[in-house]
């Protein structure tokens, strides 16, 4: 029995040994891993074995898998459906080191036990096993795990050390830091006694996320790099491919891991002058090369969606319909507030009636359009200085053209407008806000804004015609007492940015797209990758069928 931890303090040693010999975590990371420098991060529903080949390909070194329930996995009441769909045996194609080496699987526990029994079942089909100790999402506050757990040190330590007593390969863990840099560090050092051989910090802390992200602390990174004396991988705040190596020098960390920049542009790790460290394809799933600038730090973001689909297509794991649109969403979000009937196409697609063509379809006529917008911009990818791209000295990102991946930065969360002592008085004015504003008509006048580059970009249209509330407005309540006989065009909402959303009268039922969710108006985070076109969302009393979608930040 390990002793309690305090949280703050030093830990005991392992009570006990790996039973044999096994991986410590620099020979995890040099003979395995193969000193990899490019990571790829584990994300729900969105690094599944598709997007795992794709990212090998364009300089991913080490592949997580998608963040799998330890105590889902292990209770035999889900050993179909749930199971397969986290880790898929049956095709034998995830974990295969003919097609998904190196692999970190990664677990989400509370449970010694569970997560033993689950990592058990698992360790044969990759290199390391990875504890999820960094989700910041209510998911995660409601099954208290991920960055949940960061109070309780003597669980932590648990579930590390059980699996470094227990399995065959090393354990690693993710996790994020805290305001103090003595406690995180402290937390990393607790983390290394109980056995991690490879710790992942994101240099953010629990509060950081969606659109209070901010930016990362690379230097509570460094701090954990000179105190440990395992590998670190640094994590967050990367943008762009050179950020990365700059994130290195700076941390010294060991790699860098990308997340959500990473889904946008996956050739961000991508170096043209030099082969990846991983095979860039294999017999059974050779490249689609549909230009030569696929080869490039920014290539078209048709061209990355088509080949995506091509492997989607090859593989004999099934890849769930939610993760390709997702990640459809993601590649192309530069061009879709431009291309609107394509965005509009692309919400209401459904991969299960019409099989991956009817993606194909839209991304090849994405490609085409871009093609055109290239030739009347005249833009030639070969000519010296086409990727040199300016920087917006108000934002500090680069303008980089809409044909091109690019990241998505999501805008800072603007200031609560609406005054009142309490929240009856909130709600009050947002009412009469309402009222006030359902007689107004809607400017059917789509603006054009000119960008740098002297390409125009389009704003998304309102949906329909509809009552706008003006941002400062509207609140949830605003939605619960709206009449539904009208639409409501929401431009911005307290937890809802960068998303136009009308209400159907008369749809009552769920409507287009694989989830239903009662959760009041979707997260920021959700809505910002534009991933609720077509899911129902419950509001008080009443339901009502949104259509969701993407508009470029304000």
């Amino acid at each position: 029995m390990v002793a309690p931890v305090a949280s703050g303090s030093s830990p005991p040693p392992p009570t006990a040994s790996p039973a044999r010999p096994k991986l410590t975590g620099w020979e995890l990371y040099r003979d395995v891993m193969r000193s990899p420098k490019h990571i790829v991060a584990p994300m729900v529903d969105q690094s599944e074995l598709a997007w795992r080949v794709l990212s090998r390909r364009y300089g991913g070194h080490v592949c997580y898998t998608p963040m799998i329930n330890a105590k889902i996995y292990s209770d035999p009441r889900h050993q179909g459906a749930y199971c397969e769909g986290a880790f898929n045996l049956a095709c034998d194609e995830e974990g295969n080191p003919t097609v998904d080496r190196p692999l970190v699987i990664q677990f989400a526990a509370n449970d010694p036990s569970a997560l033993l029994e689950s990592a058990k079942a698992l360790q044969h089909k990759c290199d390391a096993v990875d504890i999820n100790f960094g989700c910041p999402q209510d998911i995660a506050r409601r099954g208290r795990y991920g960055a949940y757990l960061c109070e309780d040190w003597d669980l932590v330590y648990k579930l590390i050390n059980v699996l470094h007593v227990n399995l065959d390969i090393p354990v690693t863990a993710k996790f994020r830091i805290f305001s103090d840099v003595d406690k995180t560090v402290k937390y990393a050092k607790m983390m290394e006694s109980a056995g991690a051989q490879i710790l992942t910090c994101h240099g953010r802390t629990r509060e950081q996320r969606g659109h209070k992200s901010g930016l990362a602390d690379w230097s509570q990174i460094a701090a954990v790099k000179r105190a440990v004396s395992v590998p670190v991988f640094a994590n967050g705040s990367v943008l762009y491919p050179d950020d990365v190596q700059k994130c290195l020098d700076f941390t010294g960390a060991d790699a860098y891991m990308s997340a959500e920049p990473q889904l946008h542009n996956p050739a961000l790790f991508f170096d043209p002058s030099s082969s990846s460290l991983s095979p860039p394809h294999t017999p059974a799933h050779p490249r689609i090369l549909l230009s030569p600038q696929q080869s490039s730090l920014y290539p078209f973001h048709a061209d990355l969606a088509l080949e995506y689909l091509s492997i989607v297509s090859a593989l004999k794991t099934p890849t769930t319909p939610s993760a390709v649109k997702a990640h459809l969403f993601k590649i192309m979000f530069p061009a879709l507030p431009r291309e609107t009937d394509l965005r509009n196409q692309l919400g209401v697609a459904s991969m299960r009636l019409n099989g991956v063509e009817v993606y194909v379809e839209i991304c090849k006529e994405m490609k085409e359009r871009m093609d055109r917008d290239i030739s009347a911009a005249g833009w030639d990818p070969s000519s010296p200085g086409a990727y040199d791209f300016p920087v917006d000295s108000v934002t500090g990102l680069k303008t980089i053209p809409h044909w091109l991946v690019q990241p998505n930065v999501r805008p800072p969360k603007p200031e609560p407008k609406l005054e009142g002592p309490n929240l009856s008085a909130r709600l009050a004015k947002s009412k009469a806000a309402a009222s006030a504003s359902a007689s107004a008509s809607v400017n059917t006048q789509t603006p054009t804004i000119p960008v740098p580059n002297g390409n125009p970009v389009v704003p998304t249209p309102e949906i329909g015609t509809a009552s706008t509330l003006p941002a400062a407005a509207v609140t949830l309540d605003t939605l619960r007492v709206a009449p539904h006989s009208e639409a409501i065009a929401i431009s911005s909402v307290d937890t809802m940015e960068e998303v136009a959303c009308s209400a159907q009268a008369g749809a009552t039922e769920p409507v287009i797209g694989d989830k239903r969710r009662s959760c009041g108006i979707a997260s920021a985070e959700d809505a910002s990758g534009g991933l609720l076109g077509g899911e129902r969302i419950e509001e008080g009393s009443k339901r009502a069928r949104f259509t969701v979608s993407l508009t470029g930040p304000s």
